[in-house]
C-alpha cells in the first residue's frame, strides 16, 4: 500500500476557539439577522402600506351620530301628611343595568318596527358580510363546491331579526365619565340615517322605561297608582343626535402607518425565525464546528460585468492549455482577497507537509457546484506563479469540468495512464500532460472513458504508480476531486493523498451536511489542512455577526472588490 508522504496531519483536534460554544443569541445576532434580510422586510413593509393605501382609497365612509341621555332614579318616601319623591344617588350597577337595557333586543326590535327598516331598506340594507360572500361564492362556484346556507325561517321574522342584529352591530352605549350622563352612538354609512337611528334608540328606551313603570303601578290603589307612575328610573334627552358632518373612519395616514408598523414587525419576526432555523454555513465558526479545520480565507463573487471578458481567450497552441482568466485570477491579482486566501492555503500546505518531497493535495467540496474546480485551478496557478512545479489533475469522473474547458479534444489523460503498463506509465504521463504557457503549470485531463461510456475507478493501485511517476517531475500535485457527497471517491482518495483543502460554498451547505460529509470520508478529516469560503457575498460578510469573518474582512487587501473566483 502507498504510504502518505509527510507527517500525519490532524487539524480536527485544534479548532478555533469560537467553535467551542454555540452561536450566542444577543443584540448583535438580532441586529445582524434583521440587516441580512432588510430587503425582504422593506418589501413586506411596502406591500403592507400599499394594501392599506388601497383600502383607505376604496373604503366607504362611516358617520357616527350621538345623543346624550340623563338618567335619574326617583324613590317614593312617605311622611305624616303625604308621599314625597326623592332622587337617589345612582350606583354603577344601576347605570350598567340601564346600558344593557339600551343594548337589548327588545329596544332594537322597537327601533326596527318604528323606522320600518325591513320594508324601507329591504334585505340588502341589513344583509351581513357573511351572507354577501356566500351569495357571491354560490353564484360563481359549482353547486357541489358552493357553501351551504342555512334554510330560512318559516315565519316572516327572519328579515326583522337580521335588521335587529345589524342595528346592534352599529350601536355603542357608554357612560360619560363618572356622571349620570349616558352617550348613545350609532354608526352608519349615511349621516342622516345615523342620527335618525340614534334618536330612535333613545326614544325606544324611554318608551320602554315608561311602559315598565305603568305596568308595575297597575296593581296599586288608585291613589297610589298615580304616584307610582313617576317612581323608578327616568331618562331625559339632554341633546338629540344631529347628522354628523365628518366621517368617523380612522385617519388614512394613521392606518397606512399602522399597517407599515405591523408589516415591519411581521418582517422582523420572520427574519429572526428564518435566521434561527437557518443552518447554512456562512461564518468561519460554523466551518470549524462542522469540519474541525481552520478557515483560511474567502473568495468573493465575481462581478457580473466581468464575466464575458473572462471567457475571451485565444486558441491554444499544441500541447498547451488555453488561458482562462477565471482559472488564474488569483495569480494575476495578488492583491485580491482570493489570492490572500489561496496563499494562506499554500502556506498551510507547506507548514503541514514540508517541501522536501512532492505533496499530493486534493480539493473537494460538500456538494457539486460549489466552485471546487475553479478553486483548484487557481490554487495550482498561484503555486506555479510562486515558482513551484505544479501539476493539476482532473480526478472528477462525475463532472470533469476542467477537462471540458482546458482540454476538450485531448486524446490521452489520467484514465489512459492508469491503464498503461508499469513500464510505460511515465511515458504516457508525459505525453498526456498539457502545459500552461504563462506560468508552466501542467494539466492532466481525465482521459477517455471505457467502452461502456463510464470512467474506470481512479483510486486503485494503479493511481499509486501514476502519482509516483508525477512526483519525479512536479513538486505539488493538485487533484480536483468529486464532492464529499460522493463519499466513496473521497474516502478512497484519502488513502493516497497527503492533504485536502475543503471548498465551502458560502450559504450553500448546512452545518449538518458538512459534518456528515467530513465524518463519512474516512481519513479525510485527519488530513484536512483547511477550508476556504467560495462565492462569498462581501456586502453581507460583515453582517454575519462572526468575529472571525470581521477579522478576515478587515485584514483583506485593499482590492477586495477587484474581482473574485467564480
Amino acid at each position: 500500500m502507498l504510504h502518505v508522504k509527510g507527517p500525519s496531519i490532524h487539524f480536527a483536534s485544534t479548532p478555533l476557539p469560537a467553535a467551542q460554544a454555540a452561536e450566542p443569541i444577543d443584540w448583535r445576532w438580532l441586529l445582524n439577522s434583521v440587516l441580512r434580510r432588510r430587503l425582504s422586510i422593506a418589501v413586506l413593509v411596502l406591500l403592507g402600506m400599499a394594501g392599506a393605501s388601497a383600502y383607505v382609497a376604496t373604503r366607504a365612509g362611516s358617520f357616527t351620530a350621538q345623543t346624550h341621555l340623563h338618567l335619574t332614579n326617583l324613590k317614593l318616601t312617605f311622611s305624616r301628611d303625604d308621599a314625597l319623591f326623592a332622587e337617589t344617588q345612582l350606583d354603577p350597577t344601576f347605570l350598567e343595568t340601564q346600558i344593557q337595557l339600551m343594548r337589548s333586543e327588545k329596544v332594537a326590535f322597537s327601533v326596527v318596527d318604528a323606522l320600518q327598516l325591513t320594508e324601507a331598506e329591504g334585505d340588502k340594507a341589513v344583509q351581513s358580510l357573511k351572507q354577501r360572500l356566500q351569495a357571491l361564492l354560490a353564484e360563481y362556484l359549482p353547486h357541489d363546491l358552493a357553501p351551504s346556507q342555512a334554510p330560512e325561517a318559516a315565519d316572516d321574522g327572519s328579515p326583522r331579526r337580521e335588521a335587529m342584529r345589524q342595528l346592534q352591530r352599529g350601536l355603542s352605549v357608554e357612560r360619560a365619565g363618572m356622571s349620570n350622563i349616558v352617550t348613545l352612538r350609532y354608526t352608519a354609512p349615511d349621516p342622516v340615517q345615523a342620527a335618525r337611528i340614534a334618536n330612535a334608540f333613545a326614544r325606544a328606551y324611554i318608551d320602554d322605561q315608561t311602559a315598565a313603570r305603568i305596568e308595575s303601578a297597575q296593581s296599586a290603589s288608585i291613589w297610589l297608582r298615580e304616584r307610582l307612575r313617576d317612581v323608578g328610573p327616568k331618562t331625559r334627552i339632554v341633546a338629540q343626535a344631529l347628522p354628523p358632518t365628518e366621517t368617523s373612519n380612522p385617519r388614512g395616514l394613521l392606518l397606512v402607518a399602522l399597517a407599515g408598523l405591523i408589516a415591519a414587525g411581521l418582517g422582523v419576526s420572520l427574519a429572526l425565525l428564518r435566521q434561527l432555523f437557518d443552518r447554512k454555513v456562512r461564518t468561519p465558526e460554523q466551518v470549524v464546528a462542522a469540519s474541525g479545520a481552520a478557515c483560511l480565507g474567502f473568495l468573493p463573487h465575481l462581478k457580473v460585468r466581468r464575466r464575458l471578458r473572462l471567457w475571451r481567450s485565444k486558441p491554444p497552441a499544441e500541447g498547451t492549455v488555453p488561458v482562462i482568466p477565471r482559472h488564474c485570477w488569483a495569480s494575476r491579482n495578488l492583491n485580491s482577497s482570493a489570492a490572500a486566501a489561496l496563499d494562506h492555503a499554500r502556506v498551510a500546505i507547506d507548514g503541514a507537509l514540508g517541501r522536501s518531497e512532492a505533496r499530493w493535495i486534493g480539493v473537494t467540496g460538500t456538494f457539486p457546484g460549489e466552485g471546487t474546480s475553479t478553486v483548484a485551478a487557481n490554487l495550482a496557478h498561484l503555486m506555479a506563479a510562486r515558482g513551484e512545479r505544479v501539476l493539476l489533475v482532473d480526478c472528477n469522473g462525475a463532472d470533469p469540468s476542467l477537462s471540458r474547458i482546458l482540454a476538450p479534444k485531448a486524446k490521452l489523460g489520467l484514465t489512459d495512464d492508469l491503464r498503461a503498463d508499469e513500464g510505460s506509465v511515465r511515458d504516457v504521463l508525459i505525453e498526456a500532460v498539457l502545459t500552461d504557457p504563462t506560468d508552466g503549470m501542467g494539466f492532466l485531463p481525465l482521459g477517455s472513458a471505457c467502452a461502456d461510456g463510464r470512467h474506470p475507478p481512479l483510486w486503485s493501485g494503479e493511481m499509486s504508480r501514476c502519482l509516483q511517476a508525477a512526483s519525479a517531475s512536479y513538486d505539488t500535485i493538485v487533484c480536483d476531486l468529486p464532492a464529499l457527497s460522493a463519499a466513496a471517491e473521497v474516502r478512497a482518495a484519502s488513502r493516497f493523498l497527503s492533504g485536502f483543502i475543503l471548498v465551502v460554498g458560502w450559504g450553500s451547505p448546512s452545518e449538518e451536511h458538512l459534518r456528515i460529509g467530513v465524518d463519512g470520508a474516512g481519513a479525510f478529516r485527519d488530513r484536512l489542512l483547511g477550508a476556504v469560503f467560495n462565492r462569498v457575498g462581501v456586502a453581507d460578510l460583515g453582517r454575519t455577526g462572526s468575529p472571525t469573518a470581521t477579522f478576515l474582512k478587515q485584514g483583506a487587501p485593499a482590492r477586495l472588490h477587484a474581482g473574485a473566483v467564480r
